[in-house]
């Protein structure tokens, strides 16, 4: 897949680094702790914006789940372009240095927005498995078992 926008060159550095990482869970997961960290200084995003950061909040969710193997259900190269992508986020230093107001932020979202565009149906299958989830969690533990047999105290 090549990729033909300025930040490529950034890009593919945090995506080898991410492929490298995907062996050690535990790091994935705290990849996932450092984007938290860093979105919490952008509570909501509006206008074209709004997909991205929903989609960049179900990949951040999808990749903890993966990380603390609760979620199995993604291929590892879709796995290593969630990551890369996460990554690109919270490195101050890619193609815009974070440290530029507002257009620090743009080359991410770009980054984020064409990842995120390659991956839609992965994220589709996680928030169907975490509704389901949700569902098996509050879900009653079925009927009590039938008693045959004479009530107490028929005797």
């Amino acid at each position: 897949m090549k990729i033909d926008k300025p930040w490529h060159r950034w890009f593919r550095r945090e995506r080898r680094k991410a492929a490298r990482l995907i062996h050690n869970p535990a790091a994935v997961v705290r990849v996932a702790a450092a984007v938290d960290h860093k979105a919490q200084h952008a509570t909501s995003a509006r206008g074209p914006l709004a997909q991205v950061w929903d989609d960049m909040q179900t990949s951040v969710r999808l990749v903890r789940a993966w990380g603390r193997r609760e979620y199995r259900g993604v291929g590892r190269g879709t796995l290593v372009l969630m990551v890369g992508a996460l990554l690109y986020f919270v490195s101050p230093i890619d193609a815009i240095i974070d440290a530029i107001p507002v257009l620090g932020f743009l080359d991410d979202a770009a980054v984020l927005a064409w990842v995120l565009g390659q991956v839609r149906a992965e994220l589709y299958a996680f928030r169907d498995w975490e509704q389901q989830a949700r569902l098996d969690a509050v879900a009653p533990a079925g009927p009590a078992p039938l008693q045959l047999g004479e009530p107490d105290g028929a005797r």
